[in-house]
């Protein structure tokens, strides 16, 4: 573009609407990007009893039974409980140098993870007792499996998919919200393309969208510690998807109560509400395209405007100096002597 020195600049008014264009472009721009993850609500269906010497570490429903694994050195072990009452009905209880960690079913055994022992255990279902065993290296801390891979946390941000026969990993997936990764995945359970994980050391649960490892909601259950003691460990910990109720069973470490919940879009309006007009929702949902786009064609016009006055000014100008200038009364009287 050529630049020349006679082109005409915008005044003050223009910049004063610039500046304030800038702002709102940088105001509503990020709104429009940022989305995040959704915000989940929870709602108790009922709440039943739970041992409350159970340092719980994994949680799985299956066949209408709950399973469950404790950790501690000298008290880990994998349960068979009444959903209902919390009874325990069985247990295996693991030997005093492993710390028990999550578990999942997957056929006729069920999987357990140590904490720092590098060991998952494969026990029979029927039985509870140990039939073989995989190694793995680093910590062991939630455990799910999606029918085709185990799905398996260690404390950071990272979800690692095992081959479910030897424990081969074949995939690993970081975690991430918003492009920040999300530390501390414990317990795991796997529903479909989703993977729900507790967060230690908080009251939220995540709901992670397995292909893109992208946070997809968050769910607050602080409602449900509030009647639980505040121990440095005893957090939340513990859930199980409920296929028969399309519900969540969720537990902590030495509760005294687990809860069936459900997990419901805050932002899904309710069938009592009376649901927005199509073209006002797309209006909101356009409203500040719309002002940015006033708000250029003013500065458009302003700035034509601008150049119009500019112009007319300068004619005007040109035009006074153009004129030849009048004569003088003592010439006029001269020219009349002569």
């Amino acid at each position: 573009m050529e630049h020349r020195s006679y082109m005409i600049r915008p005044g003050p008014a223009p910049r004063v609407f610039q500046t304030l264009l800038v702002v709102l472009l940088l105001t509503f721009a990020p709104v429009a990007a940022e989305g995040g993850p959704e915000a989940t609500e929870l709602h108790v269906i009922s709440s039943h009893s739970h041992d409350e010497g159970a340092f719980t570490q994994g949680l799985e429903m299956h066949d209408g039974l709950l399973y469950e694994s404790t950790g501690l050195y000298g008290s880990s072990s994998l349960r068979e409980v009444d959903p209902s009452s919390g009874e325990v009905l069985r247990q295996t209880r693991l030997d005093q140098s492993l710390f028990g960690e999550g578990i999942t079913v997957v056929g006729d055994t069920i999987v357990m993870l140590t904490w720092r022992e590098e060991i998952a255990l494969v026990f029979d279902i029927e039985t509870l007792e140990v039939i073989a065993n995989h190694t793995y290296s680093g910590e062991g801390w939630g455990l799910c499996y999606d029918g085709n891979h185990l799905v398996m946390s260690n404390g950071t941000s990272d979800l690692t998919f095992r081959n479910p026969s030897n424990f081969s990993v074949e995939a690993t997936l970081p975690v991430t919200n918003q492009g920040i990764e999300v530390d501390l995945l414990n317990e795991l359970e796997c529903v479909g393309q989703t993977v729900y994980a507790n967060v230690w050391g908080s009251d939220s649960i995540i709901a992670i969208d397995k292909t893109t490892g992208e946070v997809e909601s968050t769910i607050d259950a602080s409602v449900l510690t509030e009647n639980e003691s505040d121990g440095y460990n005893d957090v939340l910990n513990g859930i199980a998807y409920f296929p028969e109720r399309d519900a969540f069973l969720i537990t902590g470490k030495n509760w005294t109560s687990m809860h069936l919940v459900s997990f419901e879009n805050s932002q899904t309006p309710s069938d009592d509400n009376i649901s927005e007009p199509l073209p006002l929702s797309i209006l909101k949902g356009i409203s500040s395209v719309l002002l940015i786009a006033a708000l250029v064609i003013i500065l458009s016009s302003l700035r034509l405007l601008s150049a119009i006055v500019r112009f007319f000014v300068l004619m005007i100008a040109r035009r006074q100096t153009e004129q030849p200038p009048a004569p003088s009364e003592e010439k006029q009287e001269g020219g009349e002597a002569r």
